[in-house]
């Protein structure tokens, strides 16, 4: 292959993947507090806007204060045989993630998206009596499918919270892409 046909098969792909519009909708969302004494979960709900597209809000009110906090998350996609491992499994610790967010490049361009939606902007400690909140979050399609093409699917998107090791909320959720 010469140089003028990888050129034309990477402008056919580059224009191909840009094109991919589509709708994002929850579809599930459970909240799942393991140490009720830790926090309360006020909210943790889809509402709905229109008949394509929706909004989550979660909700917690500390009482007890939060000194060392990490967050396992993966995303996962719904295909042939169940649920398949997608794009991203990691764990981050969010105090040295707020303390220097440049030096986490995906978890901060994830975290960007949720930036105008959640209150939890600051590095440790967390006191009790602080709510922390993910309010009325739905995502930016068009933001999102212009630094991340995707395919149209079903995704989840599962998050487990530590603190001091030991685990103290599950987070889970789908999300369905569709035209």
């Amino acid at each position: 292959m010469n140089r003028s046909q990888l050129f034309y098969i990477y402008l056919f792909c580059l224009n191909n993947i840009g094109s991919n519009h589509g709708y994002y909708k929850f579809n599930s969302l459970r909240c799942d507090l393991y140490d009720p004494e830790l926090a309360d979960i006020k909210q943790c709900l889809i509402k709905a806007i229109d008949r394509k597209h929706n909004m989550i809000n979660i909700e917690a009110l500390l009482n007890k204060s939060i000194l060392e906090l990490k967050i396992h998350f993966k995303v996962v996609k719904r295909e042939r045989g169940g649920w398949h491992p997608f794009l991203y499994d990691m764990t981050v610790d969010v105090c040295k993630f707020f303390r220097n967010r440049k030096k986490f490049f995906v978890t901060n361009f994830l975290y960007t998206f949720l930036e105008p939606f959640t209150n939890i902007n600051r590095t440790c400690p967390y006191l009790a009596g602080t709510e922390m909140r993910l309010w009325q979050w739905t995502p930016d399609e068009d933001g999102f499918l212009a630094k991340l093409p995707m395919d149209h699917g079903q995704y989840g998107l599962h998050s487990t919270w530590y603190i001091n090791k030991s685990t103290v909320l599950q987070i889970n959720g789908s999300i369905l892409f569709f035209q």
